[in-house]
C-alpha cells in the first residue's frame, strides 16, 4: 500500500504529512521548470487559493496543475490496479496550463508526429528523424 507506514499515525498527522509532501514536491518540481514562487508562496497558492502580487499567473497555474497531478498519483498508488495509458493522459491533462490546441501534440493523448529536426538548405527542406 502507498505510504503504508502512515496508517500508524493519527489521521491529522497523516493529512499534515501528505500536505507538506504536496507543497515540497510541487515547489521543487515547478521550480525546476523555472517557476519563481517561493516555498511559502507555493503553500499560500495551494492552501488558500491566493495569487501572489508580481508573480506570473502561469506560475500559479503550474502549481495548481502539479497539485492536481499529485492527487491523481495518490489515487493511482492506492487503487491497487495497473497504470494504463488513460491514467498517463489524465496526469498530462492535470499539469497542462496552456490552452493552445496543437493537433500534433494533443493534451492528454499520444503525440502524432515523430521527433525530428527540420532544416532548410539551398531551398530544400530536410529532416533528421530521431
Amino acid at each position: 500500500m502507498f505510504l503504508a507506514f502512515l496508517n500508524e499515525f493519527d489521521p491529522d498527522l497523516k493529512e499534515t504529512f501528505l500536505e507538506k509532501l504536496r507543497v515540497l514536491w510541487t515547489h521543487g518540481s515547478t521550480g525546476l521548470e523555472g517557476n519563481t514562487l517561493t516555498l511559502g508562496e507555493t503553500h499560500a497558492v495551494l492552501s488558500q487559493g491566493l495569487t501572489i502580487s508580481g508573480k506570473p499567473l502561469s506560475h500559479h497555474l503550474e502549481v495548481v496543475g502539479h497539485s492536481r497531478a499529485i492527487d491523481l498519483v495518490y489515487a493511482l498508488c492506492q487503487g491497487g490496479r495497473p497504470v494504463v495509458a488513460d491514467d498517463l493522459f489524465a496526469l498530462h491533462r492535470a499539469v497542462q496550463t496552456d490552452v493552445v490546441v496543437d493537433i500534433y501534440q494533443p493534451i492528454g493523448a499520444w503525440k502524432v508526429e515523430p521527433n525530428s529536426a527540420a532544416v532548410v538548405l539551398d531551398g530544400k527542406v530536410g529532416t533528421n528523424d530521431t
